[in-house]
C-alpha cells in the first residue's frame, strides 16, 4: 500500500479559492472604521440610558448635549443649578469624536434637537425625536441612533 505525502495540485488550487473567498467575504466585517462607527452608536445609546439614570439616581435634572463643530461630540451633564439646561462644569464625560478611541468616527447630522434632558423621574422634559447620524471620516458607512420621544435610543 502506497501512502501519499503532501497536496495535489488541484487540492491546493481548491484551498486557496475556498480561502479567497472567506477572506473577500470577511473583509467588510472587519474593517476598522466599521467597527468604530458600530461602538460609537452602540456607546451613544448607552449614554442616553445613562443620562436617565443619572437623573433619577442624583434627583436632579440630566441630559446629553450635542454638539457638531469639528468632527462632533456629546456630552452627558447632570444640572446642578435646576436650570435644566447644561451649563460650564455640569459635564460628568465628554466624547469628542476625530480623536483618540473615537478617531475614525464623525458626527454627520443631527436632527430633531441638539440636546435631551431627563427630569427628576427619567422622563425627557422636552418630548421630541433626535436622530443622529454617525460615520466614518470618508463618510462611507454610518449608522443612525435614534432617541425616541420617551428617551430610548435604538440603532438603525
Amino acid at each position: 500500500m502506497r501512502w501519499r505525502h503532501g497536496f495535489s495540485l488541484i487540492e491546493l488550487v481548491i484551498l486557496l479559492a475556498v480561502l479567497g473567498v472567506v477572506l473577500a467575504l470577511s473583509a467588510g466585517i472587519l474593517n476598522p472604521d466599521r467597527q468604530a462607527v458600530n461602538q460609537a452608536a452602540q456607546s451613544l445609546a448607552a449614554q442616553v440610558t445613562r443620562a436617565r439614570l443619572e437623573a433619577i439616581r442624583q434627583n436632579a435634572f440630566a441630559g446629553l448635549v450635542f454638539f457638531t463643530t469639528g468632527n462632533g461630540g456629546y456630552l452627558v451633564f447632570v444640572d446642578r443649578n435646576g436650570n435644566r439646561t447644561y451649563d460650564t462644569n455640569e459635564a460628568i464625560q465628554t466624547i469628542t469624536f476625530g480623536q483618540g478611541d473615537w478617531g475614525r468616527v464623525k458626527l454627520a447630522q443631527v436632527s430633531g434637537g441638539t440636546s435631551l434632558v431627563f427630569d427628576t423621574r427619567g422622563i425627557p422634559t422636552g418630548f421630541i425625536q433626535i436622530e443622529t447620524i454617525l460615520s466614518n471620516r470618508q463618510g462611507t458607512y454610518s449608522k443612525t441612533v435614534q432617541i425616541s420621544p420617551q428617551g430610548r435610543a435604538a440603532i438603525q
